[in-house]
């Protein structure tokens, strides 16, 4: 039977190892990743040309026939975006070879934890379409919006570079969304602990009422046992994430500046397309483009950083959730009570935070004032337009 999740998980996989992103195999049947000779040299070969276009894209005329019909400040910053894009690429494209053995036991474990729990592929089925979708959308406007506004100067060779240009910079969605799956996976199992969780409770409140010593014996047994296993996993998928955020702190912090610049832009040119005709909007063409492209954009960006928060909501959900057995009766069972108080103690002493390059948590509260920073400088920039027109 047709399934569109694995479709789409396999064409981002071949996809990736086509591109040279990931450097090692991946069973299809087992899901076991591995390194093997014919990975690694065909990414080594993929990886060196991608690197040597480096030099031609510098020398051919594509950055000069831009910076000199760059006549406004948006299209300075959207040129800043694309290089830190490229820059990005190149040292991730470095990092992978170093860290390839991380990735391996990354891949490993999660589908260790997805053997143990088949019912997580289902569980995150809509975000996997969601975030296929806005990649998608987001990369044909961007296409768009990169051959149209030149189409007065395009020739072969500048056709060609955009295209290496736009090829490069489309493998940075790629890495990301490997961060995005991962995340997506975390997520699903934290809600499968979450709902474990919430059965141990109500099979507690149970026995509050039941009088029979032995049977409330075998049945604390096995829910402490079962608190145990809960309290295990989720201790395993806290590292993993741990360590997949130490792996991906590059991407990471690119794609927070790539946001900074391009919601700055945004701002930048809806005053300028508010104040060129009149104050009215300019409804050319070309605009139109540019605002689908960065409309595109932005739901690619909220949807991956949405993917992170919901994480760190389901972890909060969890630590309420254990905090409702001090409400039950006490004296239930000795070793339950345990089991319980070491789980609690867990989460106190080893708390989940997602660190952004050692830089700073990443949290709602760090992206209302990344927000608020956005504002202050499109102002500063709004204020300079004003000026100087």
């Amino acid at each position: 039977m047709f399934d569109p999740i694995k479709w789409i998980l396999r064409m981002v996989y071949f996809y990736s190892r086509l591109l040279g992103v990931i450097n090692f195999e991946i069973d299809m049947k087992t899901g076991r990743a591995s390194v093997t000779r014919r990975a690694s040299i065909y990414a080594g070969v993929v990886n060196g040309l991608i690197l040597s276009l480096l030099p031609f894209l510098s020398l051919s005329n594509l950055l000069q026939t831009m910076w000199s019909h760059a006549g406004l400040l948006h299209e300075y910053l959207f040129l800043v975006i694309y290089v830190t894009r490229v820059s990005c690429l190149v040292i991730t494209l470095c990092s992978r070879w170093w860290q390839r053995g991380r990735l391996i036991h990354l891949v490993n474990a999660f589908s260790r934890l997805a053997f143990r729990r088949p019912q997580v592929m289902r569980m995150w089925r809509r975000r996997v379409v969601l975030k296929f979708m806005s990649i998608f959308l987001s990369e044909i406007s961007q296409v768009a919006i990169s051959f149209y506004p030149m189409r007065s100067y395009l020739t072969l060779k500048l056709t060609f570079s955009i295209l290496m240009l736009y090829a490069m910079t489309a493998l940075v969605n790629v890495i990301i969304s490997h961060f995005y799956f991962i995340n997506g996976n975390v997520h699903s199992h934290y809600i499968l602990l979450n709902q474990e969780i919430q059965a141990v409770l109500s099979e507690l409140r149970s026995l509050e009422t039941e009088h029979r010593r032995a049977t409330r014996m075998i049945k604390c047994c096995f829910l402490a046992d079962q608190l145990e296993d809960i309290a295990r996993t989720q201790s395993e998928l806290q590292t993993l994430l741990k360590r997949s955020a130490r792996i991906f702190d590059i991407q990471g912090l690119c794609i927070t500046v790539i946001m900074y610049l391009s919601m700055i832009a945004t701002i930048y040119f809806t005053f300028v397309g508010l104040t060129s005709t009149n104050r009215t909007l300019n409804w050319s063409f070309s605009n139109i483009l540019f605002l689908f492209e960065v409309a595109f954009y932005f739901a690619d960006i909220l949807v991956t950083m949405d993917n992170l928060y919901i994480v760190l909501d389901v972890h909060a959900e969890m630590v309420t959730l254990l905090a409702q057995f001090s409400t039950l009766a006490p004296g239930l069972d000795e070793r339950l009570e345990m089991v319980y108080e070491s789980f609690q103690l867990q989460l106190a002493r080893n708390p989940l935070q997602v660190c952004l390059f050692y830089l700073y948590k990443v949290e709602r509260a760090k992206a209302v004032a990344i927000a608020s920073s956005i504002v202050s400088n499109s102002l500063v920039l709004v204020q300079y337009e004003v000026q100087n027109t």
